[in-house]
């Protein structure tokens, strides 16, 4: 009898112990379970947080190009728009200058000698400053544009204009107000008057489509080779 009651025990006691063995595996397990939960919870924390902060860096990353290209358009604009200004000025200087074959309204002088007389340079001057007092804004004397560089002096039987040799007739060209150029070169006293009384054959006539050649830019007429620009 007593030998079955120790059986009884030893298997209650075996029972036990693998149940507690059991109980203590579970226990185990379910908190490791929780502790790699609770980990995997903080690891997706910090990479939640981290991927926030990438998405605050790339936001305010993205603002600053935006701004850059804000700022890129507007100074494009700018320099767009001062660009063209400078072009702009650049052409009418270019104008100025006689750099540019020019078109308009006008007046053209033919000049021509006759048996009696011969032209001379200070015949030629006195038309072209005329011209100029009347407000010409370009000429030319036979396709040779007068600037400000340009010489005009009797050179034995030629009339020496930018450097090139001309013979009479001279075709002057001016453009300008026509009725206000014809009335200061035929008035009484005037350039014709004077020109004619010199036995000068002089005819004048009005012209809505005169076309005056830029000057010849080969270093001939325009020298700058001693000027220095003055900076302020």
């Amino acid at each position: 009898m007593k030998i079955h009651t120790n059986i009884a025990i030893m298997i209650v006691c075996i029972v036990l112990g693998v149940i507690l063995a059991w109980q203590y595996k579970s226990i185990d397990y379910n908190v490791k379970a929780a502790s790699l939960q609770n980990k995997r919870v903080d690891e997706l924390k910090d990479e939640l947080i981290r991927e926030k902060k990438n998405n605050e860096d790339l936001a305010k990353r993205n603002a600053d190009i935006e701004k850059r290209n804000r700022e890129f358009e507007d100074a494009r604009g700018k320099i767009s728009e001062t660009t063209k200004l400078l072009n702009e000025e650049l052409g009418r200087a270019r104008t100025i200058a006689g750099m540019t074959d020019v078109k308009g309204k006008g007046v053209i002088i033919n000049l021509n000698h006759s048996d009696l007389t011969y032209i001379e340079d200070i015949n030629i001057l006195e038309l072209i400053n005329e011209l100029r007092a009347s407000d010409a804004q370009a000429i030319s004397v036979n396709n040779e544009r007068i600037v400000a560089t340009s010489e005009v002096r009797t050179a034995g039987r030629f009339i020496m204009i930018n450097g090139k040799q001309l013979l009479p007739p001279f075709e002057i060209k001016a453009i300008a107000d026509p009725e206000k150029v014809e009335h200061t070169l035929k008035m009484i006293g005037g350039i014709i008057e004077k020109l004619e009384a010199y036995q000068l054959q002089v005819e004048v006539k009005a012209s809505d489509n005169i076309v005056i050649p830029k000057v010849r830019d080969d270093g001939t007429v325009l020298k700058t080779d001693l000027l220095t620009p003055v900076k302020d």
